[in-house]
């Protein structure tokens, strides 16, 4: 695995379709842009030496905050934590949901649906 480079870090992600196993995929009706910035360390496990070799996506209205060492780790992450999210709130009974979640909620259905195949 190669580190971050500062170029990637910079580069922004642009997602249409996450897949579910189940053959349905949530489409985004525009791409969801997502810019990674720079971390020093890993925020979980965090060193003197200060390395900049992780880097976080952070999109508090979606609910997602993920960061990782590698690009393609980071793309990996930014997509399971769209699933779970698509699972945990949206398909879930508004009169089930907090606030802040039913917030999430709409945010997402308003970006994006689920269709089949």
């Amino acid at each position: 695995m190669n580190p971050i480079t500062e170029t990637d870090v910079l580069a922004p992600f642009e997602i249409w379709e996450v897949p579910f196993d189940d053959g349905k995929t949530i489409k985004f009706h525009e791409p969801l842009v997502l810019t990674p910035v720079p971390l020093p360390d890993d925020p979980e496990e965090p060193s003197a030496s200060g390395e900049n070799n992780y880097a976080l996506i952070e999109r508090p209205d979606l609910n997602i905050s993920v960061f990782a060492e590698t690009r393609d780790e980071l793309e990996e992450f930014v997509l399971s934590e769209i699933r779970f999210i698509w699972q945990r709130f949206v398909l879930v009974d508004d009169a089930k949901l907090n606030v802040r979640t039913l917030a999430i909620k709409k945010t997402h259905l308003a970006l994006a649906e689920v269709i089949d195949g």
